[in-house]
């Protein structure tokens, strides 16, 4: 099983347009979330897809694009604690 592709939508919502608002400090939150759809396309997806070897074992994998966005925000948060 192959890890899916992540679409998320690209324009904010109505609570994110609130929250973007009203952050004064962790503009990279801000930055990542206006351009995730820029960089992690299609093509840079199915990259990052071959990393997971094809199994039929286990749970449902989580979309590497997900990840790797999940990574960049936790070392940035760890940085500047």
């Amino acid at each position: 099983m192959r890890p899916p592709i992540w679409q998320p939508p690209i324009e904010l919502s109505l609570k994110e347009s609130t929250v973007v608002k009203r952050i004064r400090k962790a503009k990279l939150f801000v930055f990542l979330r206006q351009i995730r759809h820029e960089l992690f396309d299609s093509d840079f997806q199915l990259e990052l897809a071959k990393i997971f070897k094809d199994s039929s074992v286990g749970l449902s994998p989580v979309p590497p694009a997900q990840l790797a966005l999940f990574i960049i925000l936790q070392a940035y948060t760890v940085l500047f604690r």
